[in-house]
């Protein structure tokens, strides 16, 4: 093809990605074949090489054409070393070897006499420079840097700063230059030698102390600037130089933050600043430009506080203004100085919660963040409010989880009493929809067990039956109802609530009409419906020792009875389970049934938007008809692993609640062994550790870890198998310390929900003899790279007396 717009115009041409990669790969043929021309002339070769740039802009390989990209550097016509520098900044870069033939050229068009040839050799010196090439060339920038055209001394100077970021020993070759450099008040060479200033102090801490006592002539420059009068060339809007005003406060802000920056500079920087701050018009874009600069330098240095106030009022200005752009970067920036000037940002509240209606998303993501960032005792009812009328009308899920989460930290952490703090949890269970995480459905209901005060207790109950029976496709709020009707229905059972505006008395008939309606909804998931129905299991056999119609009872029957065939596993055997507990006599189910003890409560802190895009998993907390595992144990239970604390073990003493929960109840992440009993046989059936996978690659490491010892038992874990993929297969090794036989031995091992934990059967069954070992296999799936944590109970008999050993593990040097 004769011409480069003759090329693109045949690529978008194309109708296909097929018929496009046949006009690449047929031009790019033909201009290799043209490379290889002995008789080639400059303007063929130009046409190539901007063909070649095209290639290079549409991501297609380009690599044929280096060479011949310096060819084109040869030719004396700036046209052609406009296009060769150009593409050799393109298809070129630090890293190819190329690269040396190309110090001959750039040196030759540094001397040249064309200012303009010069500039595009700098340019590309500046762009493309290795370690290498910066040491060869730097005494040709040096020149340049004090020759008389003030455009050649900008570029080299800004060039000067770049070969001192990839060379820092270059830095003992520029920094003499300096005070001639910074004494020139033309504007272009003045943003250069600003440029170098930054990266002589970044690059070369030896240079710190000299560039520092050129403070108050920065500070001449920004007064002169902001005094200057009109200037037709660098004027934008009224504003003077608001590009050499920007670089100056940047550059001020460097070297004012310096432990070696004298006190009276400080008092000259903060002079200039409240000029800078009071003389410009906030009405216009550049103006803000330089306002924000002078914002972000007032909040980096040890400035007055009467200028932070100062500082926040700017950026409180620049909320009311229409630009989405400045609003943006003034509620970012007033987020990151809400901890050095609370005070300050709290008066500009209004305009930030009218930001939450902004239309643009961005507006109101960083808007929310920060209406929680300025909560505090006093403004907390307000602040709800409003927060809670957002999350009613907002429309994206991703920010759901983040509400209700900080939401909820933010209500137990200031709110005026308790009544208020449940009505608003249980207003933003209305709102939120499938979008409550299992930790604050969790919290929610340990806030709730810890609920001392009986007729707040009442109130809350009432709350939230009424609440789910006026909408019972919420599913975070449904949970937490059927979990709190199952503990106290007989605290509410003949009270009045009211719903939908009416009043209606709790009955039996109410109670069961709302678990009819929930475990019959077909708005949830397959895994939220598992999760609920398991939840009303429990909260009917709680309710067959508060109901004492029999008609009620025989409701609740049919509905416990209808779960003993259904298809998930875990609400078949809880339905069974239960069904058994059903039948017993009342007077054994009291006190079987009791309510449960209030479970301590994990303080959270405050997350971030940029932590939280991703949707919450909608999984809730597990309730047991025990009273001795509900809700909050399923938060212990998210937490299981949260301490990194390894050598704690508690022996021959009392274990704690958890473990009993864990090892006493149907988690699947606490997994007993038993050599000789029914479920070993099972474990040998389908946990049994496949022999391919023992052969698969071990980590170098293979001798014991030792986990626990004392006078009885000493346990080690041998790492078998870590693939890094998900996987590992550990080998457990009991051992025996002591002089007598230990019998009935047990290993009991629990891991973090994330994972799944399956254990073989004994070898050597379930006798601890003098000297002897018993080894058992453990396979663990879960998370690609996540570390593996094991809470371990030993369990055995030693002379008729029954000992239980516990400790934690995660001492192991690979990741699954």
């Amino acid at each position: 093809m004769a011409s480069l717009r003759s090329f693109i115009k045949a690529v978008r041409k194309a109708k296909t990605i097929a018929d496009e990669r046949a006009v690449v790969r047929k031009e790019s043929a033909a201009i290799r074949t043209s490379f290889r021309d002995v008789t080639l002339d400059q303007t063929t070769r130009r046409i190539n090489i901007s063909k070649l740039v095209y290639l290079y802009i549409m991501g297609e390989k380009t690599h044929f054409g280096q060479v011949e990209c310096l060819k084109l550097l040869a030719s004396p016509r700036f046209v052609d070393k406009r296009l060769g520098y150009l593409a050799a900044m393109l298809l070129l870069d630090e890293n190819q070897e190329v690269l040396t033939l190309l110090t001959n050229s750039l040196d030759n068009d540094m001397q040249h006499p064309n200012a303009y040839i010069v500039g595009l050799a700098l340019c590309c010196l500046g762009n493309i420079a290795s370690p290498e090439l910066a040491r060869d060339l730097y005494q040709n920038v040096e020149k340049i840097i004090t020759g008389s055209n003030p455009y050649l001394r900008k570029k080299a100077t800004v060039v000067a700063a770049k070969l001192v970021e990839k060379e820092p020993d270059l830095a003992e070759f520029f920094l003499p230059k300096i005070p001639q450099l910074i004494a020139d008040k033309s504007p272009a060479p003045l943003l250069g030698t600003l440029r170098l200033i930054n990266s002589l102090y970044l690059y070369s801490e030896e240079s710190r102390p000299v560039l520092v006592k050129n403070i108050p002539k920065i500070v001449a420059h920004l007064k002169r600037v902001t005094t200057s009068g009109y200037q037709p060339d660098y004027d934008v809007m009224g504003t003077p130089d608001p590009f050499l005003q920007v670089t100056l406060l940047s550059t001020l802000r460097t070297l004012a933050t310096d432990d070696q920056c004298p006190p009276q500079y400080l008092e000259e920087i903060n002079d200039i600043l409240t000029q800078v701050a009071s003389n410009l018009d906030s009405g216009k874009n550049a103006a803000h430009a330089i306002l924000y600069e002078c914002v972000k330098t007032i909040f980096a240095i040890q400035s007055d506080q009467s200028l932070k106030i100062l500082g926040v009022n700017i950026l409180g200005k620049f909320l009311s203004t229409k630009d989405n752009n400045t609003r943006y970067v003034a509620l970012d920036s007033l987020l990151s100085v809400m901890n050095i000037e609370p005070l300050a940002v709290q008066r500009h509240r209004s305009t930030i919660v009218s930001c939450l209606s902004d239309g643009d998303i961005s507006i109101r993501r960083r808007a929310l963040e920060l209406s929680f960032a300025i909560l505090n005792e006093q403004n907390i009812r307000v602040l709800v409010r409003e927060i809670l009328t957002f999350l009613e009308n907002c429309t994206d899920n991703e920010l759901k989880p983040y509400i209700t989460s900080q939401l909820t930290i933010a209500s137990n952490k200031y709110a005026p009493n308790d009544k208020w703090h449940f009505d608003t949890l249980i207003r933003m269970l209305k709102l939120s929809g499938d979008y409550v995480t299992s930790d604050i459905i969790s919290s929610i209901l340990a806030l709730i067990l810890q609920c001392n005060d009986g007729e707040l207790k009442v109130h809350i109950t009432q709350k939230l039956l009424s609440s789910c029976l006026e909408d019972s496709t919420q599913y975070g709020l449904s949970l937490i109802t059927v979990w709190t009707v199952g503990e106290y229905a007989d605290l509410i059972l003949g009270t009045n609530i009211e719903v939908n505006g009416k009043e209606k008395v709790v009955t039996d008939k109410v109670i069961l009409n709302l678990i009819d309606q929930l475990i019959n909804n077909s708005t949830y998931s397959e895994q939220e419906t598992i999760q609920l129905i398991t939840y009303i299991l429990t909260t009917i056999i709680k309710l067959s020792v508060k109901f004492t119609d029999a008609q009620s009872l025989e409701h609740l029957r049919v509905i416990l009875n209808s779960r003993t065939y259904d298809n998930n596993l875990e609400i078949q055997v809880r339905a069974v389970e239960y069904q058994e507990i059903f039948a017993q006599d009342n007077s054994l189910k009291k006190g079987l049934l009791a309510r449960m003890p209030p479970p301590p409560i994990k303080q959270r802190e405050s997350l971030s938007l940029q932590r939280t895009n991703s949707k919450a998993k909608k999984s809730g907390a597990s309730n047991s008809a025990s009273g001795n595992s509900g809700a909050a144990t399923d938060d212990l239970l998210l937490d299981l692993m949260d301490d990194h604390d390894t050598g704690r073990s508690t022996s021959n003493g009392n274990p704690s609640d958890l473990l009993s929960d864990i090892f006493g109840g149907s988690n699947n992440t606490a997994v007993p062994s038993n050599g000789n009993g029914a479920n070993s046989a099972i474990l040998d059936l389908f946990n049994a550790t496949s022999p391919a996978l023992d052969q698969q690659a071990a980590p170098p490491h293979q001798d014991a870890l030792q986990a626990f010892s004392n006078s009885n038992v000493k346990i080690s874990f041998i790492p078998k198998s870590f693939p890094q993929n998900g996987q590992a297969v550990i080998e457990a090794l009991i051992e025996s310390n002591s002089s007598s036989v230990l019998n009935q031995f047990q290993l009991l091992i629990a891991v973090p929900k994330t994972q799944k934990l399956s254990i073989s059967s004994t070898s050597g069954g379930d006798v601890l003899s003098p000297g002897s070992s018993i080894k058992q296999v453990l396979k663990l799936v879960g998370n690609q790279g996540a570390k593996i944590k094991l809470r371990v109970k030993a369990k055995y008999s030693n002379n008729g007396e029954i000992v239980e050993d516990q400790f934690d593990f995660g001492g192991f040097p690979l990741t699954l």
